[in-house]
């Protein structure tokens, strides 16, 4: 624990040369914004193809989802202090206890086939096997209060994380030990990725950045976005490395490509509140709007979006999962979880 807490010191006082150094980089990415015109967004949508109705109490935030001989999804329940099961080809729901006191915010899952569930009432992260029901915990180094946000897996099963509290962690799941650096930014890590080929990157929504972590060493290098361009969320990698954000308080989704450090943008609509972002194989971006409660498909080549599924009015449908040809959406306010399967293409 004294290591760990030394460790935090010696990163606080990097953290402050890395931000500087960071500020200077990421204003050439500013120079080079480019914001397109606006995209048209068509009225022409479908209902979701699966929808599983909860029992009222459940408040779904987080999901993901496991894609084999049968389709698994899992989503946090901060209200029943447990996590969600729903076997698809049945529609049973289940659930699984964290303990009195568990607040589970959201939730990945690892190689290894365990549930990694952040907790920032208790200020631990769950590790949860589903088969047995077995919990573990990990709790944060005395002293820190990370108000945990997202986390990510890599391939070799070490879990990076997030706190809103201005924190940046790594787990060593075999293991079990955590490392704590200060985010680059302070308060404000809200999602954070994987690329397709290990580059892992967190939105810092109050700082106004895009961040590159190190998994290893958990350095890291942070590149501002353009005025105008406020509020990064969802985050996700194409295969070219280009970083895509949902930029939550101004309606836009933005691109920043690394290598040229450049930044582009596209509005979303009035009233429109971009949140969880994820990625097709084709290049197209998946993006749920809790603005306008919906979920929208852009398709960079041509700056146009189409509304892929309307979803539950104000049903608050703030993070969503692939598995296989469904994107999997929790719906906080409507209480339920759905499925848009996207396999024949737009909805046109």
């Amino acid at each position: 624990m004294i290591r760990a807490m030394a460790s935090i010191l010696h990163n606080r006082a990097a953290s402050r040369i890395l931000r500087r150094a960071a500020h200077g980089a990421a204003l050439l990415g500013v120079l080079g914004a480019a914001l397109a015109l606006p995209v048209s967004a068509s009225d022409r949508s479908k209902a979701p193809t699966i929808v599983i109705a909860l029992d009222g109490s459940a408040v779904p935030s987080g999901i993901v989802g496991a894609d084999g001989a049968e389709v698994t999804i899992w989503f946090t329940s901060a209200s029943r202090s447990a996590v969600g099961e729903v076997d698809v080809a049945s529609r049973s729901v289940s659930y699984m206890a964290l303990g009195h006191g568990a607040k589970p915010r959201n939730l990945t899952r690892c190689g290894n086939g365990k549930l990694y569930v952040l907790d920032p009432a208790l200020n631990v992260i769950h590790e949860v096997t589903p088969a047995t029901e077995q919990v573990t915990r990990h709790p944060m180094p005395s002293g820190v209060t990370a108000d945990l946000t997202g986390a990510v897996c890599t391939a070799a099963n070490i879990l990076l994380f997030t706190g809103y509290n201005g924190w940046l962690g790594r787990l060593d799941t075999a293991t079990g030990q955590i490392s704590l650096v200060e985010a680059i930014g302070g308060r404000g890590p809200a999602q954070i990725t994987m690329s397709p080929s290990g580059s892992v990157w967190f939105a810092a929504y109050a700082s106004n950045q895009v961040v590159r972590v190190d998994p290893q060493t958990l350095k890291q290098d942070a590149f501002v976005m353009p005025s105008g361009v406020e509020g990064p969320k969802g985050i996700a990698v194409d295969a070219s490395g280009r970083v895509w954000v949902s930029a939550f308080r101004s309606a836009r989704i933005a691109r920043f490509d690394p290598r040229r450090r450049s930044w582009d943008a596209w509005p979303t609509g009035e009233g429109s509140r971009p949140h969880s972002i994820a990625l097709e194989p084709s290049g197209d971006v998946l993006v749920t709007d809790v603005g306008k409660d919906r979920l929208m498909r852009f398709d960079p080549k041509t700056g146009t979006a189409t509304v892929s599924a309307q979803l539950s009015d104000r049903g608050q449908a703030r993070a969503m999962t692939r598995v296989g040809e469904q994107f999997w959406i929790a719906e906080a306010a409507a209480d339920r979880v759905v499925a848009v399967d996207l396999s024949p293409g737009p909805s046109n």
